[in-house]
Parts: structure tokens; sequence; C-alpha cells
């Protein structure tokens, strides 16, 4: 369409027609001619892939150039009856270099484009890593805190804490302190608690009453019947309902590898 109507404003070339409607055939031949020079470059191209596309965007783009140069030029001398000579040769390899130069520019435009558009995708996916960053506690640290009372905070580190046990309205955590173990009763659910720890892989829920660090598991006993857990420096056992066997396998075996 751009060729035809350039040939059609501008009549770069004396023609021999003069009714409206065979100028009108005669410039949309020229647009005709790129098209199918597009088409069979394009087909040709899908063939003979190369390895480097931008080679390959250059070289088609200088056979477009050739091939359109004398197509014109054939076209304007055999249907136009136009007279060839220096000028209109001249003519006609300005306007045939403009047509690869046109492609390499819109070419280069969709890359960018794709490019920006890449850009844009990784930046947003980098402020979801970096949002969701944010908004993740401290990986090391874990606050346990009164649900009546802020002020009542206890810091440990995850490495420490052993287990959770429900207590009433209360919840007993058991933690290592300087390699003795500690129990620190502080008032909320088990529920919270099994919320607040959810971002970290190492807590299992293994009982109604219990939760606990899976990284401090020495022993598991699993039954039909009768299945618990004992911890590194507890002799105490801790039961494991039917329901939770199954997560606590699972949680075994993505620690093991």
């Amino acid at each position: 369409m751009g060729i035809f109507l350039f040939m059609l404003f501008f009549q770069p070339f004396p023609i021999r027609f003069t009714e409206l409607n065979n100028v009108l055939v005669f410039n949309a031949g020229f647009g005709a001619i790129v098209f199918i020079l597009l088409y069979i470059i394009q087909l040709l191209s899908k063939t003979f892939r190369l390895p480097d596309m931008e080679v390959m965007s250059y070289f088609n783009g200088f056979v477009l150039f050739v091939v359109s140069s004398v197509a014109f030029t054939f076209y304007l001398m055999y249907v136009g009856r136009t007279a060839i000579n220096f000028y209109s040769v001249s003519k006609i390899i300005l306007i045939c270099i403009a047509l690869p130069a046109i492609l390499w520019i819109y070419r280069i435009r969709n890359e960018l484009k794709q490019e920006n558009d890449s850009l844009n995708r990784e930046n947003v996916l980098l402020q979801s890593r970096l949002r969701d960053r944010n908004e993740t506690p401290a990986q090391n640290i874990v606050e346990f805190y009164s649900a009546d009372s802020a002020s009542e905070l206890l810091r440990l580190s995850i490495s420490d804490i052993l287990l959770i046990k429900s207590a009433d309205n209360y919840v007993e955590i058991y933690y290592i302190d300087h390699d003795n173990i500690r129990k620190r009763l502080v008032r909320n659910t088990l529920k919270n608690i099994e919320q607040m720890l959810r971002p970290y892989d190492q807590f299992i829920r293994c009982h109604r009453t219990f939760i606990i660090h899976v990284g401090h598991i020495e022993r598991i006993h699993l039954k039909i019947n009768s299945s618990y857990v004992v911890l590194k420096k507890m002799d105490e056992r801790i039961p494991v309902s039917r329901p939770y066997v199954l997560k606590l396998k699972e949680a075994m075996a993505m620690r093991q590898g």
C-alpha cells in the first residue's frame, strides 16, 4: 500500500497512461511486485533458515533491493513504456533501496518493543520478589507474642525451637538456650502459631496439640495404631496423629533431598 501511494502521488516516472483507472492499475502494479517479492523472500527464508537471524535479515534486504530494482526496471520498460536512462535508473535505485531500509527499521522497532516488553515482565517479577521479600519476616528469627499483650514478646532463632505445645488458652514453647532446653508459656492459640509459622517449612503440625521442628527429629516410629517422634535432647514421645502422618513423611523426604 505504501509503495502504491508513493507512486500515485509523486509519480517519479513519466508514463504513457492518461486515464485515471489505467494510472491506478499501473501504480498498483508496483505494490503488487513488492508484495510478491516479500512473500517469496519470506517463504525462502523459512525454507533455508540461517542460524544468524541478523545476517539473514541483511541478506533478505539485499535480495529485495536487487530483485525489486530489476523488476521495476522491466515493469517500466515493458508495461509503462518508459525510456530507461541514468536518471530513471537512479530513481529506481533510491526507491528500491528504501524498501529494505524501511523493513529494517520496522524489524528493529519490533525487536526493541519485544525487548522492552521482556524487560517490563522481568521488572514486574523482580518487584514482586522484592515485595515478597520485604513482606516476609526475618529468615532466622521468629517472634512469639501473647494475643492480649504485644509487650510479652519472645524472640527465638528458628534453629533453637524444638516444639510448640497447646495448653488450653496458652502454648508452651520449648527451645534450646545455651545447650539447655527451656520452656516459655505464651498466651496464644496453637492455630495462630501455626498460621504464623506457615512461611517456614521447618515446622509441621503432627498432632492436634503439637507443632514440631522437623530438623530436630531424632527418631520416628510410625505404626497404624501408635505413631510418635522423638526429638533430640528430649525423651518425651511426641504423638503423631494419623491425618498428619503423610505430611510428616513428605516433610522429612524434602529435607533429606
